[in-house]
């Protein structure tokens, strides 16, 4: 059986941004009911051209938790977001079940989930899990039901 075992959830707050909207940012993707059990970290960095910058990270690893919040992104897309998706799974989906969002980081603040097409940017790494082994092609099926269950691709 395929499942969701990890969502790790990173975006930069740059240093004419606050922090805490970033945060808002990332926990508007995440079910309401699970924001609470989000593991949160940000870390002080120092940007290219010296400028102070946060990366805020956000963790959750419950399979439950995971599997509703992949739901509850696939869900919150538009058709076009769910299209591009679901056209584009292979290359978002790695050799190691690693399935990779760009979600766009303005629009999550203001509480609508879109993929990203510049680059401020929530990264959203999925984590894929099967036994003994997890194989692409299984957790492409898996993703592709799931878009499916939510509303699909016309």
């Amino acid at each position: 059986m395929t499942f969701v075992a990890k969502i790790k959830a990173r975006a930069y707050s740059r240093a004419t941004e606050l922090p805490e909207r970033v945060e808002t940012a990332i926990l508007n993707l995440i079910p309401e009911e699970f924001r609470k059990d989000v593991e949160l970290n940000i870390t002080d960095v120092e940007g290219h051209s010296g400028d102070d910058m946060k990366i805020v990270v956000a963790k959750l690893g419950k399979k439950t938790w995971c599997e509703a919040t992949l739901d509850y992104i696939f869900s919150s897309f538009d058709e076009r977001d769910r299209r591009r998706v679901q056209n584009s799974l292979l290359r978002r989906l790695n050799v190691n079940c690693l399935f990779f969002l760009r979600i766009d980081k303005q629009a999550a603040f203001l509480g609508k989930i879109a993929l990203a097409d510049g680059p401020d940017v929530i990264s959203v790494r999925i984590d894929i899990k099967q036994y003994p082994k997890c194989r692409q092609e299984d957790a492409k099926i898996m993703l592709e039901k799931r878009l499916q269950a939510v509303g699909g691709v016309d």
